[in-house]
């Protein structure tokens, strides 16, 4: 039998065996999918092909109109809302008479900067399509004529966030446009990175974002591969840390042993922040987080355990132990340097040394108590603290000192949480339910940051997440990839919300 052959019969006996268990639309959705899998894949690849780098005006225009053109197609009536940054909020609606609901759908377009000497390709741009990831030996795949679920498209939003958009709109396709519910969708440009456009449109259109209902398409799905939803994301806040030692880099042999090393200053107070154990050593850091009640403990408890497999897949030879779990590190804030630049070429002693410290945020903390907690930490290990560049009396005059410039975004960290009991909430579980059973993964916080804040605030709408991509994305890293199957899978995720 030949390969197409063979998809097509597993596809037909996977069909046969779930359709008593499944909802009258899923074997809909799962045979347009498989009727129409070269089409899907042909119009996901061109939106991949099409930069995306946040902050690039002119390239997410471009984007934009071509997501336009793609919601219009589904005979949805959409809208081009221009933003002071010059990236476009795409809009789209359709009406239901009747429905019970409206469910407004948040997606982003905009991608991560890429270092193309890093993937396994010359231009994370140009998609490249393998019969399986990398890891496993997948090699590239010219005959597009037959698409598999096992293929990986590798290429710069591949996963985050354009492949949630393209299930979207196929899975209207997959049902003809007939959905149950009120379906509105808003495609944002400036997710990776601050930018004015959401709070502009939020503000100036609210009763077309208006809805019953926030549903987020971001992250990777838990490491079982299995349908993941989540009801709560963090936010974030950091601070911009400066140690200097000197006005200069001085000679290491002529004033090495005398002259304080920047580098080493820095590396010693960071490793006071951080206990060998792996728990942050900041006083009060985690005291705004009550324990966590039953309920929530056998949530936490009920997703499936993967250390160890993540640890195989990942290369990560211990684990820091700072939670007992991945679920609970997930519902606590975190702790973590994203950048350390120190020294300078010449052999000399580093004056100065940088480091960038970046917190993941959960509902319960106050973003400025944070950047306090981590500020007054510093200053108790001896620091004198500033906010400018300080001139040679001013490092004569202390022992040692720090410039510290936090990064608090105005209104707050945007770390949110809905109650899984809320009724909308159970509605979005019932629903993945529906179509799942008992494969669907229940996730309290994911851990990224989602901009569901300005929504909550600005209309107090309930809201929950639905992760697509597969685990091993390499979300915002080199090489970044999508199961192919996973966006076949995500249409039947995405129906069941319209159609429940």
């Amino acid at each position: 039998m030949r390969a197409g052959g063979q998809i097509l019969a597993g596809l037909l006996c996977l069909l046969a065996t779930s359709a008593a268990a499944e909802p009258a639309f899923a074997p809909r959705v799962r045979n347009y999918a498989l009727a129409h899998r070269a089409e899907i894949l042909a119009e996901y690849l061109k939106l991949v092909s099409l930069p995306n780098i946040h902050g690039d005006a002119p390239a997410l225009q471009r984007n934009a109109a071509l997501l336009q053109e793609m919601m219009q197609k589904r005979g949805l009536d959409t809208a081009l809302w221009q933003t002071s940054s010059g990236v476009p909020v795409v809009f789209g609606e359709k009406h239901v008479r009747g429905a019970a609901r409206t469910i407004l759908f948040y997606v982003h377009y905009d991608g991560q900067p890429v270092d193309a000497r890093h993937w396994h390709q010359p231009d994370p741009f140009v998609p490249v399509i393998r019969s399986a990831s990398i890891e496993a030996g997948g090699t590239p795949v010219t005959d597009l004529s037959v698409p598999s679920e096992e293929w990986r498209i590798y290429a710069r939003a591949a996963a985050d966030d354009k492949a949630p958009i393209t299930a979207l709109l196929c899975a209207l396709d997959a049902l003809g446009g007939a959905t149950k519910q009120n379906v509105k969708i808003i495609l944002h440009g400036e997710e990776e990175g601050r930018g004015p456009g959401l709070e502009e449109v939020i503000a100036k259109y609210p009763d077309r974002l208006k809805s019953d209902l926030l549903v987020i398409l971001d992250g990777p799905q838990h490491a079982s591969g299995r349908p993941t939803i989540f009801y709560g994301a963090r936010g974030g806040a950091g601070l911009d840390l400066t140690v200097y030692t000197a006005k200069q880099g001085m000679h290491s042999g002529n004033y090495g042993n005398w002259m304080p090393d920047a580098n080493v200053r820095l590396a010693q107070l960071i490793s006071a922040m951080v206990s060998p154990s792996g728990k942050v050593a900041i006083p009060g850091f985690t005291s705004d987080v009550p324990p966590f009640p039953p309920q929530v403990r056998a949530m936490m408890d009920a997703v499936p355990d993967q250390s160890a497999k993540m640890q195989q897949d990942f290369g990560v030879g211990s684990l820091d132990g700072a939670a007992s779990s991945l679920q609970e590190g997930l519902n606590l804030p975190t702790f973590s340097i994203h950048q350390m630049k120190g020294g300078e070429v010449g052999g000399v002693i580093a004056a100065r040394a940088d480091a960038q410290i970046a917190m993941r945020l959960v509902a319960e903390n106050d973003p400025k108590v944070m950047v306090g907690r981590v500020t007054q930490f510093i200053r108790s290990q001896g620091y004198f603290i500033t906010d400018k560049e300080p001139d040679v009396a001013t490092l004569a005059a202390h022992a040692r000192i720090a410039r510290v410039i936090p990064r608090v975004a105005e209104g707050g960290s945007g770390a949110w949480r809905t109650d899984p009991n809320n009724p909308q909430a159970v509605f979005a579980t019932n629903a993945l339910r529906a179509a799942w059973g008992d494969r669907l993964v229940r996730i309290r916080t994911l851990g990224g940051g989602v901009p569901a804040s300005p929504f909550i605030e600005a209309y107090h709408v309930p809201t929950v997440g639905v992760s697509l991509a597969n685990y091993d994305d390499n979300q915002h890293s080199d090489d970044e990839n999508m199961r192919l199957g996973n966006i076949f899978d995500g249409m039947v995720t995405l129906a069941a919300l319209m159609m429940h």
